[in-house]
């Protein structure tokens, strides 16, 4: 099969490989995640008795995944990290999803998630316009 003919119309078959940084600088106003049940149950089996959340983000495009560090204890974390992904351009994905994660011993979770639509963010001409 010609690899042209998976290809959506417009995207041209020959490609150039491209660098997508995504810089993660803080978060604000982050919410009490261990008042729940579940909090209850972990001070009954491993003892741990805490409110504040370990928060990290997680970033994920065009089936690849990247993570900051986890900032222990932390309502208002502080990253300034950066998180590159090496894809074709322009890419075949259309949007960004970035997650803030809880860092749990037993299970992490989901704080809240949020969509970056490339095409919203990309310059018009040859050197950046993602359709």
């Amino acid at each position: 099969i010609p690899r042209n003919l998976l290809l959506p119309d417009g995207v041209p078959p020959e490609r150039q490989w491209a660098r997508f940084y995504v810089k993660i600088y803080r978060a604000e106003g982050l919410p009490r995640m261990n008042t729940s049940i579940m909090a209850n149950v972990k001070k009954a089996l491993i003892g741990e008795n805490k409110d504040l959340v370990d928060p990290y983000v997680q970033v994920a495009f065009a089936g690849q995944k990247g993570k900051t560090s986890i900032q222990k204890s932390s309502y208002e974390p502080l990253w300034n990290e950066q998180i590159i992904f090496t894809e074709m351009f322009p890419p075949l994905c259309k949007r960004i999803k970035i997650q803030i994660r809880d860092s749990d011993k037993v299970n992490d979770v989901a704080i809240g998630t949020h969509f970056i639509d490339l095409r919203k963010v990309s310059n018009e001409g040859d050197k950046g316009k993602v359709e």
